[in-house]
């Protein structure tokens, strides 16, 4: 996360997956206060979007994705996918597009910024 050229997170991430507890109400809170700083110490490195449950059906809800781009024009950008039994890099231009429009639109469905971060702040807070 440091260094040169740091990595850079955009990522849209569902209400359910930050109430779910793992581990118990303490170490969920833990968790989310540390997404909260690094959310703040970091702004223009990480930028973190909640899909609240109001957003109902959304694009992106098919299962989770992650788009990786490259800064070098000789590396491909790649969508990585895990299911329950396995995991596939996709690797073609066109299908690829699909995936970078599809995050964009659950991109604009889901919560600003700010609107983010004070939710993820009050979820941890919920955890007692």
């Amino acid at each position: 996360m440091t260094g040169d050229q740091p990595l850079r997170l955009t990522t849209v991430v569902a209400e359910g997956a930050l109430r779910q507890q793992i581990g118990g109400p303490a170490v969920m809170r833990a968790q989310l206060d540390h997404l909260a700083t690094l959310i703040t110490e970091r702004p223009e490195q990480i930028e973190i979007r909640v899909m609240p449950f109001s957003a109902g059906a959304h694009p992106a809800l098919g299962g989770p994705f992650q788009i990786l781009l490259f800064p070098s024009p000789r590396l491909p950008d790649l969508v990585w996918q895990e299911i329950l039994t396995s995991s596939d890099i996709i690797d073609q231009s066109s299908r690829v597009a699909d995936y970078v429009i599809t995050f964009a639109e659950a991109r604009e469905r889901a919560l600003g910024s700010e609107e983010s971060l004070a939710l993820i702040r009050r979820i941890a807070r919920e955890m007692t």
